[in-house]
């Protein structure tokens, strides 16, 4: 799966990053986290037990989470997935091997990931790609002396404990954490691999067939010997190579790792050498920064599923006097399995529904969870009550969505009076996750679109939060991500010939110019469009073998 940056920072090489190693505890039951209002969240989870290293380590996972086992004939492992952010900051915070590892398999596993409710859209701790995930680790936490290794439980005080060998030390964030309301202190993670070393990838290799994201922890090591530490570094493990002539007990058995690595500044897996080393009982790949590089832990994280069939809603309406809250549907709670439904707000989060009075915009982020994290469904919902004095702006209308060549399409809206800007929602994936962005103006042309998907755009009015309040989400209207389709009938003919002609050897100072047919996007509509055009001649845009321009 390949991603790309959008913001302009400039790779680094990590060659110091040290390593502690975290103590996990159990997610609360429901009722443990009952309590009569909002808690800070680090305090629920403070007194929880440990749990034993491996314990779960085969805990069955939903049907088609796992992969296919590999076969004794390939010597490979692969299930063909990946994710690959490479490091594009700037700065002294340059330590953030484990922030890219951990976007990559927050991303793999579903973690990290929203649904968006019909007129709203997800804030910026719900994500829609790895790097969405990795630049709110970039934005809210910072590495303090290079540590904070693996600090999986974000919590809402905005500090995180990390266990070294004798004591705890604290990184601060800026108060970030992932889901709102709760944290991931335990979603099956297990670290640290200091026994039996020989047994550390057997162990790894069955987490990674049960669908769970794997990142190896490695140490830098000088001499080529692992007696003198210099710093560590992360990798996501995708796959493995092995030996089928050998017995899987042997530690030779094992003779590579399919990775993506934050340092490299490509996307893509590279397989990276590993060799046993009976000397210091331990592995190492040989074949990675002069062999200084020797595996010291792997950290798992199980798979979760969303959770369907889950709506949440709030509430616009003028000041009554009354009540007014969200509400939840779509759980069934007559079955076996146990739901949790969590509310965060106003700093805080409950399992009982806030209700307010008040007059303005509260927003609320439910989160519903099946068999304590099993499954996860997540959403922001506003409850929005005007006041004397205060009007809420009308929603505009989407006028107008046009391919703009290449990967992009161009959103014009009606303009609302008085508004102090625009927010444009757009989604690649039916409404379950959004992104977003503002502006001043009331048309807008989106980058970065991928092929064959359906995008579907809303825009909203911004109010300045006084005496004009925010409007509520416009209808949705939707656009092929297909730029060889120019009549947007869904099927390459004559009438996309008949446009692609009318604009002709036409570039921007033209008059025919038209960027809804540049195809390829170089600026020129020309032989390099009508290619693209031939090549599609005749199919309908939902074929499964469309060539698409090169982005």
């Amino acid at each position: 799966m390949k991603s790309r940056p959008r913001r302009s920072r400039s790779p680094h090489m990590e060659l110091l990053e040290d390593r502690l190693v975290l103590s996990v505890s159990p997610l609360p039951s429901a009722a443990s986290l009952l309590n009569a209002g909002p808690v800070p969240f680090a305090s629920a989870f403070a007194s929880a037990p440990a749990p034993a290293e491996d314990a779960g380590l085969f805990v069955p996972v939903a049907a088609g989470a796992a992969s296919p086992a590999p076969t004794a004939a390939s010597g490979t492992y692969f299930p063909g997935d990946y994710y690959d952010v490479n490091k594009y900051h700037s700065g002294t915070d340059s330590q953030l091997c484990w922030a890219a590892a951990l976007a990559n398999v927050l991303a793999y596993t579903n973690w990290g990931y929203s649904t968006a409710v019909s007129g709203e859209t997800p804030d910026r701790w719900l994500f829609s790609d790895e790097y969405e995930i990795y630049d709110y680790f970039v934005d809210n936490f910072t590495n303090k002396g290079g540590h904070a290794y693996y600090a999986f439980p974000w919590f809402a005080d905005g500090t995180y404990a990390v266990q070294g060998s004798s004591s705890w030390s604290q990184v601060t964030g800026d108060g970030g954490y992932l889901y709102p309301g709760i944290s991931i202190p335990d979603v099956r993670i297990y670290l640290h691999f200091t026994d039996e070393k020989d047994a550390i990838f057997s162990k790894m290799t069955g987490y990674l067939e049960k669908g769970y994201g794997v990142v190896l922890a490695l140490g830098w090591y000088t001499a080529g010997s692992p007696t003198r530490r210099t710093g560590g570094h992360s990798v996501t493990v995708w796959g493995y190579t092995y030996n089928p002539e050998l017995d899987p007990a042997d530690p030779s058995y094992y003779t590579g790792l399919i990775v993506t690595n934050s340092d490299d500044s490509v996307t893509g897996t590279k397989t990276l050498k590993v060799e046993w080393n009976g000397d210091y009982d331990m592995y190492r790949l040989s074949d990675y920064s002069g062999g200084r590089g020797w595996i010291e832990d792997f950290v798992c994280i199980k798979p979760v599923e969303t959770l369907t069939g889950v709506a949440a809603a709030g509430f616009s309406g003028p000041y009554d006097g009354l009540e007014h809250t969200v509400t939840v549907s779509g759980i069934d709670i007559s079955g076996a399995d146990e739901y949790t439904v969590i509310y965060n707000h106003d700093g805080g989060f409950t399992l009982k529904p806030p209700a307010y009075t008040v007059p303005g915009t509260h927003k609320v982020v439910v989160v519903a969870v099946k068999n304590e994290f099993d499954a996860i469904w997540s959403a922001p919902v506003t409850v929005t009550i005007t006041g004397e004095g205060q009007n809420q702006l009308g929603a505009p209308t989407v006028q107008s969505v046009n391919s703009a060549g290449l990967n992009r399409q161009t959103v014009a809206w009606s303009g609302i009076a008085d508004a102090v800007g625009y927010e444009i929602s757009w989604s690649e994936d039916s409404g379950m996750t959004w992104r977003s962005l503002t502006t001043d103006r009331t048309e807008l042309t989106i980058t970065g679109l991928t092929y064959g998907k359906t995008a579907r755009y809303t825009v909203r009015a911004l109010g300045d939060g006084e005496n004009l309040l925010t409007s509520v989400w416009s209808a949705e209207t939707t656009l092929p991500v297909n730029p060889v389709d120019l009549d947007k009938d869904g099927f390459i003919g004559p009438g996309d010939y008949s446009l692609l002609s009318a604009a002709w050897f036409s570039s921007p100072a033209s008059e025919n110019w038209d960027p809804r047919f540049d195809i390829d996007g170089d600026g020129f509509i020309g032989p390099g469009d009508f290619t693209y055009l031939s090549a599609d001649w005749l199919k309908k845009t939902d074929s499964g073998d469309f060539k698409y321009p090169t982005a």
